[in-house]
């Protein structure tokens, strides 16, 4: 493989809207006015002290921008912190905007040798943390030796980590400004990995600042006064009072490389977040990063209240929790009062609204029997009217098809796979449920089972982020059409995703926002990782138990995980065949039933003030999870017009 190799457009010679310092001279260094006061006061050092060596210089997506300003978001609360997390995107290795490249992100570079089994992370020198303390090898060190792999603290596994024998990679620290990553095995999707680094909602960046979490950990203080510590705090023990204090959302005085640091916290009525003194990164005129002053997180109790005050302008740049069936009424609103504009950016991902079907539901026999039916899972399919669902679901944006990629993918399977069982026939699906033997009718009409109960299938959705619950009513009207008695069930999200792993969802409807990355993070297409779907949680239970509980892999998902395991391993063209295949097997098999896709669904409408700039325009935009979108848009370079 040639050592400049291209991963599904994702290349190792990261993309050039970063450039390797030296395109800008230390003396050419400029500073937001309220940094320049602080110097002038003597409280901090001038901005070239604290700078690295070799800043990082970005390239503002249409102009350089105008210091000053406060940014204001809505939050539904303490646990959405993953707004916090995407707007800040505080990563060593960042996707593009457009989400088809990656490049070094608060790192020098990421160089592979000539096999792909040695990684090695070149960091800045001089870069600092918010507090001015370095930020050197020994923050990635400790993230990997006293945090991701501490018995004590246990984050969920990221796959990538393990060779193909299910040794942990090597990681060492030759000096103060290099990391090496030694791995058995080839592996060629390291930059998109570190870009990604998705470990579900449990989100911690592969670097940690080891100089003030030691005082927290019990590697490096003793357990019993960190224990006394953490009672005084109102926590069980020193594990949960590491884990507040390692969350800059949660603890302020926890130093970050991010552009923006915490002065509040994300319980407070509004999270702020003010300009870190220490961001190693300029513009292409040396001017510091990020230009945006402050950015306040108003809490609102509910995303009814929170979309009323985005139509009512309130907020000035919103994309999470907008909710789309609000598009028309934002569209009117901006035309009246000018104040703000609306764009579209389209999931990255190929479905934003799919149907999982539990393949392993084992709290009744006779349901498990039938979701393990292709042809069953094959009728539930023909029974959905996705026309009359985008019509009034999705006000006649996106188009009906399966869970695979957008066509622009060098893994979309074809046509036939995207479409594949979209089509709305319920004559057939009739046939078909009659061959399956379920004539039986109750007098409403409702096919019977082995028992004779009423067929009855939950549609389980979590209200956030999109109107999921009009959609599974749609459907559940549909299947009356067949004979099949949707309930539609509406849980609070903790209580879902608790649901979820505990194998109790008959159905779910989510949307596929990682199909776009089938062999990074956490796949959901694969039974291994933490089920971002209900489709194969008792597989993953059988896999995590060595076969003593839950249930062996049918031959589609054993090679779902052959095809992720190859993957990571082999040249891009392999990869994107592997790809392709990987999606026909997941389409034909029906095992996710896509409603609608290519849709701004899922935070793809986003309200914003005319006067923010440097914003990707509609379509423009990768708008996925693992994009960290808008975090993708490079926020901090963002900024307000005068």
């Amino acid at each position: 493989m040639s050592r400049r190799i291209s991963i599904l457009g994702i290349i190792l010679v990261f993309a050039t809207m970063f450039l390797i310092a030296g395109a800008v001279s230390a003396a050419d260094y400029h500073e937001a006015p309220m940094l320049a006061d602080k110097v002038a006061a003597g409280e901090l050092p001038p901005v070239a002290e604290r700078l690295p060596e070799e800043p990082l210089v970005e390239q503002p997506l249409e102009s350089i921008g105008v210091y000053g300003g406060t940014l204001r978001r809505g939050i539904t609360g303490p646990n959405d912190h993953n707004s916090y997390v995407r707007w800040v995107y505080d990563s060593l290795v960042r996707f593009s905007q457009d989400g088809n490249s990656t490049y070094p992100h608060l790192i020098k570079s990421l160089e592979p040798n000539e096999d792909y089994t040695v990684w090695t992370f070149n960091m800045l020198k001089g870069a600092k943390w918010s507090d001015g303390s370095p930020f050197t090898s020994a923050d990635i060190m400790f993230w990997f030796h006293d945090y991701y792999t501490n018995p004590d603290l246990a984050p969920a596994k990221l796959p990538w980590l393990y060779n193909d024998d299910g040794s942990l990679v090597e990681v060492t620290a030759p000096d103060d400004y290099t990391v090496v990553f030694t791995f058995k095995d080839p592996i060629t999707t390291v930059p998109m990995e570190v870009a990604a680094m998705d470990n579900r909602d449990n989100l911690v960046p592969m670097f940690l600042p080891s100089a003030y979490l030691k005082q927290f950990h019990a590697k490096y203080t003793d357990v019993d006064k960190l224990n006394q510590m953490a009672k005084e705090q109102s926590f069980e023990n020193w594990k949960q009072l590491f884990e507040n204090k390692q969350a800059p959302f949660r603890n302020p005085e926890r130093p970050v490389m991010a552009a923006w640091m915490s002065v509040t916290t994300i319980n407070d009525p509004i999270y702020t977040l003010v300009r870190n003194p220490y961001y190693p990164i300029v513009d292409t005129e040396g001017n510091q990063l990020p230009y945006i002053d402050q950015i306040n997180f108003v809490t609102y109790q509910s995303t009814d209240a929170l979309n009323m005050a985005v139509i009512q302008g309130e907020l000035d740049m919103q994309d999470r929790h907008v909710v789309m069936q609000n598009y028309p009424a934002l569209v009117e609103q901006a035309e009246k009062t000018g104040k703000y504009e609306v764009r579209l950016w389209p999931t990255f991902g190929g479905v934003d609204a799919a149907l999982s079907v539990n393949y392993y539901y084992d709290k009744d026999p006779d349901y498990m029997k039938l979701f393990q039916n292709h042809d069953f899972r094959v009728a539930l399919s023909l029974g959905i009217d996705r026309e009359e669902i985008i019509q009034s679901a999705f006000l006649g944006v996106g188009e009906a098809r399966q869970p695979v990629p957008r066509n622009t993918s060098p893994y979309y399977p074809g046509d036939e796979y995207a479409y594949k069982y979209t089509e709305f026939d319920q004559a057939k699906a009739n046939e078909i449920l009659d061959g399956l033997g379920m004539t039986k009718r109750d007098s409403e009409g409702f096919r019977l089972m082995p028992d004779g109960s009423r067929c009855m299938i939950e549609i389980a959705y979590v209200p956030q982020f999109a109107n999921w619950g009009d959609i599974a009513q749609m459907i559940s009207e549909d299947w009356r059409g067949i004979g099949i008695d949707g309930v539609v069930v509406e849980n609070e999200r903790t209580n879902h995703f608790a649901k979820r792993d505990s194998n109790e969802l008959m159905t779910e409807i989510w949307n596929e926002d990682t199909t776009g990355f089938p062999f990074t993070g956490a796949p959901k297409f694969d039974p291994r990782t933490s089920p971002g779907i209900c489709v194969a949680t008792g597989a993953r239970t059988w896999i995590n138990s060595g076969g003593k509980e839950g249930y062996e892999p049918n031959a589609d998902f054993k090679r779902i995980m052959e095809i992720i395991d190859t993957a990571k391993r082999v040249s891009p063209d392999k990869q994107a065949e592997l790809g392709k295949e990987l999606f026909r097997i997941w389409a034909e098999g029906c095992y996710e039933i896509g409603i609608a896709g290519l849709t701004p669904l899922v935070q793809g409408v986003a309200v914003i003030n005319v006067n923010l700039k440097n914003v990707p325009a509609s379509n423009e935009l990768g708008n996925d999870w693992p994009l960290r979108t808008p975090g993708n848009a490079r926020t901090e370079q963002f900024y307000f017009a005068k």
